[in-house]
């Protein structure tokens, strides 16, 4: 039966991530970090079934473009002369290299030494679907969520491969013996691009307002230091001064008084709410496409109200 299973994690410099090293993993293949001049070799990975990228409506579009001296560089080489489906094997390069492309730009305008660089998930697949009924799924919603959003996704389903002839195999259990544990790998950028195709700012300067417990700004007009944008009143709060060493708010030239100024995310991908939102909204998508007996919810037992003791993860 059908399982939930959601991670989402962070891959950054300052853990000493490399983002292409996590595409090339994903993708099962091989790619060159332009920073350092390593390249990470993943080739062995049996286990990558279809792989994809998704750029969103502003990504610069010469990024997808692939030179014509690499494609006739890939097809002199042994991998290539090697595949069984050369087609198939010269448009997963291609798909690779533009994936490189996209990495290799994140990291020359992430400079600094504790920059994230990438969102990484890891999401389980419902076995009851086809292979394509998982892409379809899948495909469906890494766009509603991610892309229509102004995110670009690198996605790929991985399988665990057993030692099982897939093609010999003639029933479907004995199929699905050697196909077992189909699950995503997706990594998505994590800084917005302008209309114009350049890239966009993470965080703006904003005033520091009062919040509440939850974090959300509080509502008071009748705050002496209630504060709203005349151009953008949905932009709006009780602004906390900038105090002296005396307890005195600051003030500027011409005697203006000033207050406290923060960093805020720009885009709001970074509002740990979402976590919850992508997880509630992958279980709706599978559930709309699943039986009623093979249902699956995001949340755990405790908050689901069941007494059932959950399973802990094992790996290899």
């Amino acid at each position: 039966m059908a399982i939930f299973h959601f991670t989402v994690k962070i891959v950054g410099r300052s853990k000493g991530k490399s983002v292409i090293s996590a595409s090339a993993y994903l993708n099962g293949d091989v790619m060159k970090n332009e920073e350092t001049g390593r390249i990470s070799y993943y080739t062995s990975k049996k286990e990558v079934v279809y792989t994809n990228l998704m750029m969103c409506e502003n990504a610069p579009p010469e990024w997808l473009h692939v030179p014509e001296e690499n494609i006739k560089r890939f097809q002199q080489s042994i991998r290539y002369k090697r595949a069984d489906d050369k087609d198939a094997a010269l448009e997963k390069f291609k798909i690779t290299f533009q994936k490189q492309r996209l990495w290799n730009e994140v990291l020359k305008i992430e400079k600094n030494a504790d920059a994230q660089l990438g969102r990484s998930f890891e999401f389980s697949l419902p076995k009851e679907w086809s292979r394509q009924e998982q892409i379809d799924y899948t495909t469906e919603y890494i766009q509603k969520t991610f892309v229509d959003k102004g995110m670009c996704a690198d996605w790929s389903i991985h399988v665990a491969r057993c030692p099982v002839d897939i093609g010999s195999a003639t029933t479907e259990a004995e199929r699905r013996k050697g196909d077992g544990n189909p699950h995503v790998h997706l990594l998505v950028t994590m800084r917005p691009f302008n209309p114009d195709h350049s890239w966009g700012n993470k965080e703006v300067k904003d005033w520091d307002f009062v919040r509440d417990t939850d974090g959300n700004i509080v509502v008071d007009e009748s705050h002496p230091d209630w504060w709203q944008d005349k151009k953008n009143p949905d932009r709006h709060g009780i602004r906390i001064p900038a105090l002296d060493e005396n307890g005195v708010q600051k003030v500027g030239a011409r005697n203006r008084k000033q207050w406290k100024r923060v960093l805020t995310d720009a885009t709001g991908w970074s509002n740990p709410k979402n976590c919850e939102l992508w997880r509630s909204e992958w279980a709706k998508m599978c559930n709309r496409y699943l039986s009623i007996d093979n249902q699956i919810d995001h949340r755990s037992y405790e908050r689901q109200g069941k007494l059932k003791i959950p399973t802990i993860h094992e790996g290899a």
